[in-house]
């Protein structure tokens, strides 16, 4: 599983193993999610920010267009409507100024719950599905996802 920030046109990938071409998995033609070793390129409708899985034993894969937005009660949305965040593709991080509530937050794609994530241990690494993030001091807040390293991290920068 990992995050692309893929752009342009007509964009094609394929999966491997290695950086070269020695094995590579694409699309297998027939089944939508399914791969085949040498298989035809997986292609993505549109430029965007995209999850991507892959399973080379059951030889499937996803990928899902997301865009991030923070939700919880400490934000001035409440639970029922998004802070939508931004992509910033210099640092590779998605990024919102706004002012917070004592209360919690989470983070979480495309404006629905089945993909968001929070941090069970509290030690600043996320996880699907985790726990709300507290927010214990009410202010203006610069806050932070990355998706772009391992343990997918998180900052809450008051400012």
């Amino acid at each position: 599983e990992g995050y692309v920030n893929m752009v342009g046109n007509g964009i094609m990938f394929k999966f491997t193993p290695a950086p070269n071409w020695d094995t590579d998995y694409g699309d297998d033609g027939s089944t939508l999610g399914k791969l085949k070793v040498k298989g035809s390129n997986i292609t993505v409708p549109v430029a965007g920010y995209y999850r991507m899985k892959a399973d080379i034993t059951a030889l499937t894969y996803s990928v899902l267009k997301t865009d991030w937005g923070l939700i919880g009660d400490a934000t001035p949305g409440g639970w029922d409507t998004d802070s939508k965040m931004t992509y910033d593709s210099v640092s590779r991080i998605w990024k919102v100024t706004l002012d917070l509530k004592v209360g919690k937050v989470k983070f979480r794609a495309n404006g629905n719950w089945d993909l968001n994530y929070g941090d069970t241990d509290f030690d600043g690494s996320l996880e699907e599905g985790g726990k709300d993030i507290p927010i214990d001091v009410a202010g203006n807040y610069t806050v932070t996802l990355n998706l772009e390293v391992a343990g997918y991290a998180y900052e809450l920068k008051k400012n």
